[in-house]
């Protein structure tokens, strides 16, 4: 679609990020459409609800107990005509949140560090409304990444939690087993992730640093 019929579009851009809010939604005001941001999901809705647009990105994360899979679900479910755009930090979105299964199946899945021009998103925009999504579009096509790192489901709920800032006994009580266990389950996740695991070495700061960079993904 060419930057004309872009102008007719309304979207809603909400991550809690203000610097990838202002690139995202400068980019997507630049190529015509109308852009509406939020940096919560409570004010994402509000202005789905009072503005009806034709399409929201979403990031997953928001730093909260509020996830922007449960977004995009409650719209799903309320305005199923709107079109729904995850854009993430994480290959895989297991990485994110807890509860990747409330991403609803028609959202188009965009990865921030594979995003490469603005056009790319603009397209995925216009794919979302029409329904015209891809397979490459789903969640599931960037778990393939053969050239990044990959950890269980259960170590990304580790790696998750440890990025909040969980200790090794905040680990083991929110997954209902001992220190020593967490303890195990950590150094597996570290050479997982090929990590140094040495003296010297930090690899609790060095696999959060993998994660923010959205350098993992679940096998």
């Amino acid at each position: 679609m060419s930057d004309e019929e872009s102008r007719l579009l309304r979207v809603v851009v909400a991550d809690d990020d203000t610097f990838t809010l202002s690139l995202v939604s400068g980019g997507l005001a630049a190529k015509g459409f109308s852009v509406t941001t939020a940096t919560t999901v409570t004010d994402a809705l509000d202005a789905v609800r009072t503005g009806d647009p034709h399409a929201v990105i979403s990031d997953l994360n928001f730093g909260t107990t509020d996830t922007g899979a449960e977004l995009l679900r409650t719209i799903a479910d309320e305005f199923p005509w709107i079109g729904l755009v995850v854009l993430t930090s994480h290959r895989s979105p297991e990485l994110a949140v807890s509860n990747p299964d409330k991403i609803p199946s028609s959202a188009v899945y965009l990865v921030k560090s594979q995003l490469a021009r603005i056009d790319d998103l603009a397209d995925a925009v216009h794919r979302a409304i029409s329904g015209e999504a891809r397979d490459s579009d789903r969640f599931r096509s960037h778990q393939a990444d053969g050239d990044v790192p990959s950890v269980t489901a259960a170590q990304a709920e580790v790696l998750r939690l440890l990025a909040e800032g969980a200790s090794t006994r905040a680990l083991a009580e929110a997954r209902g087993t001992s220190v020593r266990a967490v303890e195990t389950m950590l150094n597996r996740l570290f050479l997982a992730l090929g990590l140094d695991t040495g003296e010297n070495a930090n690899p609790r700061v060095a696999a959060v640093t993998l994660w923010q960079r959205g350098g993992i993904r679940v096998r």
